[in-house]
Parts: C-alpha cells; structure tokens; sequence
C-alpha cells in the first residue's frame, strides 16, 4: 500500500483567485474547465538525437521514452502542476510519476504503464523498464495483465457498481494505491505519442479525460509532418510534430500551462538537454549523500 499523495491539501490562500472560480463553480453553471493548448516541436533534432543514441547504445531509445523524460523535467520545474483534485481540494503528489498510454498487441486494445521517479531515471533507465513492461505485456506474464483479464468476466452490471463505488471514494478522499490496477493514479498526466506509422496528419486534437481524477494532464505527440519555413533569408524544409496539452483550469491558469509546455518543447526540440538534466540530477544526488551510507552500486 502506497500513498502518493501528500497528507495535507494545498491550502486555499495558496490558490489562484480565478482557479477557485472554476474549482467552486456550481454544477448549474455547466462550466468547462479543460483547456487545450497545441504547439510543435523540432522534429529533425529530436531524430538525429534519437539516430545518434540507438546507434552507440544498448537500450532502443524512442520518441516516447524522449517524451515521458521531458514531461518528468518539466513537472520537477513546475511543481505546482503536479497535484491532483479530491473533492474541491487540491493535493500535491509525493513523486515525480508519468502514466503512458500503449497498445497492447496481444489483447489488441489500449492499456496503461507508469514509470514512476521518472525525472530522477535517465532515457536508458525509462527505455528499458518500458520495454520490459512491454515484453511483459505480450507474453502476458505481467500481474497487471492477470488482474485485467479477472476485470474482464465482471459483467457489465458489476463493472458498473464497482466504478461507482470506487469512483465516489476517489472523488473525496486521498485513498491509497492499494494494488496494480490503481497504481496508476499515482501520476496526474498521460503521454500518448501518437506518431506511428500510418498515422495522418495531425491538425487538432482533443485529449480525452480519463474517468479517474488524478488524469489532469494529458501530453500528446503526434508524427512528423514537412513544413517550409524562412531561415536566413531563405525558405527551408523542415520536420516538425505536433505537440498538445490538456489541462485544468481548476489546477492550473492558462501562464502556468503555457511556460509549462514551453519548457517540454523546449527540451524535445533541444533533446541533448535531457541528458544534461539527467547528469545534473545524478550529480546532485551523489553530492547529497552520506559517506556513512554506500550507494546501491558499492553496497
């Protein structure tokens, strides 16, 4: 049993003025308080990158890995991002946790994964606990997997009365993780990359919300489109992938979001500087630590 939220909510003083305006809004007024905000990223740096590092390394980098890494950096620079609602209050989360969205071959259907300390793991270390996630997922040995095929025979009536029950004890009290299934509401945003083969051209997008309150971001990316652009008074080809946040104007106002997603296209365009922020965090924690306590490699 793991708690992933802190013990105390946020305190109201603590809260945007106009966020409280959506957050206490009454359900009569039918307010909407998504937002979505689409910008785009430079493709063909985060390819090279990508090239450069599967070429050299032992664990397939992908751009999924690249977006999972730039989500953990930014929710570690903006903290107040990383928080989830219960009732109308507002908690933080202990850790740093990203949930990915991905298809499952063998069930042929959508499935979810965290990677949780994700900003404190490095591209290789995200790479290859996903893979094995994966690898897990298709040979169907993963305990995920065997309580997801127990979901299955629930009829609907019982589905329904169970998500009832726990959907309402979601919604007003910061329960615990108690097993696999729920392990995900330990992340409050999503990562979809939708840039597979075959995929069309990507000109909006609207993230949908998952019936689980702790889904209050979503970061979506979609594939890689040419674009002609003007650089150095000439007109050049490029490559570039659309990139979509959603999020709550309950938890966060438009600034927040927008130097939010600033700071992932900044590191997915600059992709060199998600191993800088890595070899910085790594750094960081060896400084921190005791001389009287090993470190998990020399113990």
């Amino acid at each position: 049993m793991k708690w992933p939220l802190a013990k105390r909510a946020i305190p109201d003083r603590q809260i945007p003025l106009y966020n409280r305006f959506y957050l206490h809004a009454a359900a009569a007024s039918q307010v909407d308080p998504i937002m979505v905000w689409g910008t785009e990223i430079d493709a063909d740096a985060l390819q090279a990158f990508l090239r450069e590092r599967n070429r050299n390394g032992r664990i397939l980098i992908t751009v999924a890995h690249a977006l999972i890494r730039a989500a953990a950096l930014a929710l570690e620079q903006f903290p107040e991002m990383n928080v989830r609602l219960v009732g109308r209050r507002i908690y933080a989360f202990r850790d740093v946790n990203i949930r990915m969205a991905f298809f499952h071959h063998r069930n042929g259907e959508m499935d979810l994964l965290l990677i949780s300390h994700a900003n404190s793991k490095s591209l290789e270390q995200i790479g290859l606990e996903i893979w094995q996630r994966l690898l897990q997922a298709g040979r169907g040995e993963g305990d995920r997997d065997r309580d997801l095929a127990r979901l299955r025979w629930f009829s609907g009536f019982w589905f329904r009365q169970v998500l009832r029950l726990y959907g309402f004890l979601d919604r007003h009290m910061p329960l615990p993780s108690l097993g696999r299934l729920d392990a995900t509401r330990a992340s409050c945003v999503t990562v979809n990359d939708l840039s597979f083969r075959g995929a069309p051209p990507m000109r909006i997008y609207k993230p949908t919300r998952f019936p689980d309150r702790a889904d209050s971001l979503n970061l979506t990316l979609g594939p890689v489109e040419s674009k002609v652009v003007a650089r150095s008074n000439q007109f050049v080809s490029i490559n570039v992938m659309p990139l979509f946040l959603r999020a709550d104007h309950r938890l966060a106002d438009a600034q927040l979001v927008g130097r939010f997603l600033a700071a992932v296209r900044d590191l997915l365009s600059h992709p060199e500087r998600l191993d800088s922020h890595a070899d910085e965090s790594t750094a960081q924690a060896r400084f921190s630590e005791s001389p009287a306590k090993p470190t998990a490699a020399s113990a």
